[in-house]
């Protein structure tokens, strides 16, 4: 069966409605999380985030699956994934409600878990979506457009944390009035094929799962990196700058949103261009390999930073290589999927190499305590661990 391309129209509202599941999250995990755990916890603020991080990344883990298998169950019963994308976007606003009001370790911890259930009963389905309706041809720009929701959310991270005038109430409200608003008109104006494809040959899907696994290896080694940049690097600049409060609209505010935002504006060109060029060769494996290499330099010199002017620049190259790197990647897992009739599973077996980092993360930060002994024995062990995953893209065989 041959994929009928999708039109301008339906690449435009899923770009951004992806974007948006990454809105639903991306400013908890960056900067609502850490000032909401300072605030309730004080001094213990480092261990409260890294038991939420890692509470809210085992449920996360298991969500991911069922809602994945769920939207399988009603693609092949009905032809649509949509019904599970609309009642996560009602359960977010609820559970962030719960999250504001939470004054204790234990009501933020709860709040947290509800919070990752209704994110993936939304991003389960709608990742599958692109398997379900890209052709392979274009799955490097979709890929790459996709990538950029990670920049995207840490854009709006930034805006809603420092936005003038806003107390929290009105930034929880203004979060959910923007992600409800980028998924909305996707939900509304886009209708599936619905058409299941034909089953791959027992060889063919032999090797696509050996070439799935290698490719899950490769994305969790470096998504390990990744979700310790994201975690961390609020309290990373402020130990770079030398401060040790954690308020929302403190001195070092100001530089760690210049360098999230240029950040994010770099993350967005790249990832978009180089998941198009991918496409036109065909080929990921290189451009995979280059992402973690350029990340792992960016790690480095994060590491070696003595002030904010090579943190920032560190942490620009490494935050756009992470970007470029999970862009193209989805790119290639989605040609890797090994049953087209199970891609919500299977994905939901990939969006472990987003969870299980965010374990890995705070129990590495636990172990190499970055608050006594600051951020550089840490930034290493992530240098590795990206090296080691672009090592193992290239052992995918299923790609040139």
């Amino acid at each position: 069966m041959t994929f009928t391309a999708p039109s301008r129209g339906f690449i435009i509202l899923y770009t951004v409605a992806i974007g948006g599941m990454f809105v639903s999250f991306m400013p908890l995990v960056m900067v609502l999380l850490p000032i909401k755990a300072a605030a309730v916890s004080g001094a213990g603020r480092v261990n409260l985030l890294s038991m939420a991080a890692l509470g809210g990344a085992t449920v996360a883990s298991f969500a991911n699956i069922v809602f994945g298998i769920l939207g399988d169950w009603t693609y092949r019963l009905r032809g649509t994934r949509r019904p599970w994308i609309a009642a996560s976007l009602a359960a977010l606003v609820l559970s962030y409600a719960a999250f504001h009001l939470s004054t204790t370790p234990a009501s933020l911890l709860i709040a947290v878990a509800a919070l990752q259930i209704a994110i993936n009963m939304g991003f389960s389905p709608i990742l599958a979506m692109m398997a379900d309706e890209v052709p392979d041809g274009q799955k490097g720009l979709v890929g790459g457009l996709m990538g950029t929701g990670q920049p995207i959310g840490s854009f709006v991270a930034v805006v809603i944390v420092y936005a003038p005038g806003l107390d929290d109430a009105g930034r929880y409200l203004l979060l959910c009035a923007i992600f409800v608003a980028m998924i909305a008109p996707f939900l509304l104006l886009i209708r599936e094929r619905g058409e299941a494809e034909p089953a791959p040959t027992a060889r063919q899907a032999s090797q696509r799962r050996w070439d799935f696994a290698r490719a899950w290896t490769a994305r969790v080694l470096v998504q390990v990196a990744g979700n310790a940049l994201g975690t961390y690097g609020f309290y990373y600049f402020m130990a770079v700058m030398g401060e040790t409060g954690a308020k929302a609209n403190g001195a070092p505010t100001r530089l760690i949103a210049t360098v999230m935002a240029t950040a994010t504006i770099v993350a967005l060109v790249l990832t978009v261009l180089v998941g198009k060029f991918s496409d036109r060769t065909m080929r990921r494996k290189p451009f995979l390999a280059a992402a973690a290499v350029a990340m792992a330099a960016g790690l480095g010199a994060m590491a070696l930073a003595a002030g904010p002017g090579l943190a920032a620049l560190g942490y620009i190259v490494a935050l756009s290589s992470m970007s470029v790197f999970l862009g193209i990647h989805s790119a290639l897992a989605m040609q890797l999927l090994p049953s087209p009739q199970h891609r919500g599973r299977d994905l939901g077996v990939m969006n472990l190499t987003n969870t299980l980092p965010a374990i890995a993360a705070p129990l590495l930060a636990f172990y190499l305590a970055p608050e006594h002994g600051g951020f550089a024995p840490l930034l290493v062990t992530l240098l590795v661990l990206t090296l080691a995953g672009g090592a193992v893209v290239l052992t995918v065989t299923g790609e040139s």
